[in-house]
């Protein structure tokens, strides 16, 4: 670790099979670490057959100064303890919503509402997945997210630079969270 930069870590989360570890792939500048497991839920094994675990750990540098650790984690709510211990010190988080799937859509709902009510992050919702045949439209999630201040953008998380303007995205966020402007 080089100890002239500053690090901070940055959570992708989000319901099963939202995107969250391609999302990771499509930005990280390194290997990414990942911890997939064969799927043991019979109800995610429909849609899946390997599931992230623990975490995907990212990595990207901004500049000479500045590292983002990009942290994805599982999507399943019996692994909470793993989110809680992710979002220790981290900057922000963004909720990654799969727009093929009405019950992934409240799925990301219920871990928003637990996001909101134990860590107090600046955060940005991407809408995954809206070039598939079944895909719900991004304003009608708009409208069943129904999270009025929230920050709500398409993202085809394959795509580099759609990620990365969910990316500043969430940093615009955290300047006006933080009360900082560099004008």
């Amino acid at each position: 670790m080089d100890l002239s930069k500053k690090y901070f870590k940055l959570i992708i989360t989000g319901a099963v099979n939202s995107g969250k570890t391609t999302f990771v792939k499509a930005i990280s500048e390194i290997e990414p670490i990942s911890t997939e497991a064969p799927v043991s839920e019979a109800k995610v094994q429909k849609i899946k057959k390997m599931t992230t675990v623990a975490f995907d750990y990212g990595r990207l540098t901004i500049d000479d100064e500045y590292v983002l650790n990009i942290y994805g984690t599982p999507g399943q709510a019996r692994f909470n303890f793993v989110w809680d211990a992710l979002a220790v010190k981290a900057i922000g988080v963004i909720f990654l919503v799969d727009s093929s799937s009405e019950e992934s859509i409240l799925e990301t709902l219920s871990i928003y509402d637990y996001f909101s009510a134990k860590f107090n992050l600046p955060s940005v919702v991407a809408v995954t997945k809206l070039d598939l045949e079944n895909a719900i439209s991004f304003e009608d999630i708009q409208m069943l997210l129904n999270l009025n201040d929230e920050v709500i953008i398409p993202c085809q998380a394959t795509e580099k630079e759609q990620v990365k303007n969910v990316l500043i995205a969430l940093m615009n966020e955290i300047m006006k969270k933080e009360n900082i402007n560099f004008s």
